[in-house]
């Protein structure tokens, strides 16, 4: 009989099931650090010091005045408001404000999505360990139930369920000897 435990996918059902399991949880993170940041967005989380509410760069030789409009918008003015001091942009251009959700929205989607992967990557391996012992052991009780000859049940060494195995073969082994004695 040729080897086929080269193949990680074995038990595809059970092996999806856990890398969906797995990555469901590395999603739910994502989803939560994500909606963490897009709260702090939305309740306005002060970056710089004096109660600011985004993050603006600076040059010490201009000051511009950000204020609030009547809908709660943050405005850039020419002379009300709280004094920033913005980076030279030439042109007299208006400079970038950046909130908590803008500076963190990306970098967090990619690692969310690079964990997502690894995970994935991980669970196939990590549940090939499992999976390959199921298959084994089924297939094995499949060959008993149909009454054909087993042979012993034998497990890598990094695989996972050697002590289901061993009590297994024990049960066959006594089954074997009781219908040896008949």
């Amino acid at each position: 009989m040729k080897n086929k435990r080269w193949k990680y996918y074995i038990d595809k059902d059970f092996q999806n099931q856990f890398i969906f399991q797995f990555s469901l949880l590395i999603m739910l993170n994502a989803v939560a650090t994500l909606g963490l940041i897009w709260m702090i967005k939305e309740k306005s989380y002060n970056l710089l010091p004096d109660n600011a509410a985004v993050l603006v760069q600076v040059d010490a030789n201009e000051a511009i005045y950000i204020d609030k409009n009547n809908e709660g918008e943050l405005i850039i003015s020419d002379v009300e408001g709280k004094p920033y001091f913005p980076l030279k942009q030439g042109n007299h251009a208006i400079p970038r404000l950046y909130n908590a959700f803008d500076l963190y929205f990306q970098p967090v989607l990619f690692v969310s999505l690079l964990n997502l992967f690894a995970v994935s990557i991980f669970s196939l391996f990590f549940s090939h360990k499992m999976a390959g012992p199921i298959y084994k052991i089924k297939k094995i009780l499949r060959e008993y139930v149909d009454r054909q000859e087993v042979e012993a049940i034998t497990l890598r060494k990094g695989d996972f369920f050697h002590d289901l195995a061993d009590l297994i073969n024990r049960a066959l082994k006594l089954e074997k000897k009781k219908n040896d004695k008949k």
